[in-house]
């Protein structure tokens, strides 16, 4: 059997409550087949070849005892993160998942993607102040960290980027990252200056970290557009990865905001998907009306008229109809294919969604 680089970590950790703090060293030895052990349970794994995706071998250990595996290392430094990532190997790839904590099953299969396709993945958790609104929920958004590493534990994360505020904007700071166009969106005039603060932490944090890969949810639909239009014109070398949108059973748009609602509240909530699912009726069948294109008014109208059904939805913000390239807005849609958004007010949660509709014949 040829000889194969395999990677591993020495690590050295602290403990606080019950998060590690901890340091790991990176580095690659010359073998053809590797014993990994895991306390008393041991596989014998064929060592892997480093490539974008060679991360196999580490995915059959943790399926071989994924209730076993080690805590990641938790960095609430930029110089921790920052020297974990120099001691790489240059041909080491990186996935990265940033989120702003309070983890659910929407975060973790993101996880679990940059698991599945990078020798190292990279979460952050991290609420970044910058893209709240005055009156908006940043004090009482949900910050659970010790529970958040120990889903990440779960789904096999080796590293936490864990910073403070005072960490990501250090005294002094007054430079941001503006994205010309994104206020006139409609989430964007809404939410005026959020996506100035989406954009300045996103280019930060792959500064740090600099990923191979990351991954991000649909369900931010035009922050999905966002990353991917300054990534490309700022010339980061990064690989953006947008993943479908992860539902509950009855198609509620798994959210961190979900948490604050009521009962009654969540059990009305799917009719914000029911609304959009309408619309994708809509242009799915446009070809048996014998029609070419759809209207984004018709999109929109089917969309409203579900939406009003309910009383607990007491304000629509928007109904948006966009392109997939530039969230601009569409008069109508063909096959090109369109993404269909709205934002509404049910009890006294704001909740955002999507759908890419795209012609599938």
């Amino acid at each position: 059997m040829p000889h194969r680089h395999l990677y591993l970590f020495s690590t050295t950790q602290c403990k606080l409550g019950n998060v590690y703090l901890a340091s790991r060293r990176f580095f690659a030895v010359h073998t053809s087949v590797a014993s990994v052990s895991n306390n008393t349970n041991t596989v014998d794994l064929e060592c892997l070849p480093t490539y974008r995706g060679s991360s196999k071998a580490r995915n059959m250990s943790t399926a071989a005892n994924a209730s076993e595996s080690p805590m990641p290392s938790v960095h609430p430094t930029i110089q921790s993160i920052r020297s974990m990532r120099k001691s790489l190997s240059p041909s080491a790839s990186v996935g990265f998942v940033p989120t702003m904590g309070a983890l659910h099953e929407g975060h973790l299969s993101l996880a679990r993607a940059a698991r599945s396709q990078n020798d190292v993945v990279v979460a952050s958790i991290f609420v970044n102040p910058t893209q709240f609104l005055q009156g908006e929920d940043l004090d009482k958004y949900p910050r659970q960290l010790e529970k958040d590493v120990e889903l990440l534990r779960e789904v096999g994360v080796d590293h936490v980027f864990a910073p403070t505020s005072n960490t990501m904007y250090r005294e002094n700071h007054v430079t941001y990252v503006e994205p010309m166009g994104f206020d006139e969106t409609r989430e964007g005039s809404s939410r005026p200056g959020h996506f100035r603060g989406v954009a300045t932490i996103v280019t930060k944090l792959f500064n740090i970290v600099q990923p191979t890969n990351a991954y991000f949810g649909q369900k931010d639909a035009a922050q999905c557009v966002l990353i991917r239009r300054i990534t490309d014109d700022l010339d980061m070398d990064v690989i953006i990865n947008i993943m479908d949108t992860v539902r509950e059973e009855d198609g509620l748009a798994m959210s961190s905001r979900n948490a604050y609602l009521a009962a009654e509240e969540r059990e009305k909530a799917p009719v914000i998907y029911k609304a959009l699912c309408a619309a994708r009726e809509v242009f799915e069948s446009r070809f048996a009306r014998g029609l070419e294109e759809v209207t984004a008014d018709d999109l929109r109208d089917v969309v409203n008229n579900v939406l009003q059904t309910e009383p607990l939805i007491r304000e629509i913000q928007y109904i948006a109809i966009d392109d997939l390239e530039q969230m601009r807005p569409m008069e109508t849609v063909g096959t090109e294919g369109c993404i269909v958004s709205l934002a509404c007010v049910l009890g006294s949660v704001r909740l955002i969604d999507n759908v890419v509709l795209r012609d599938t014949l």
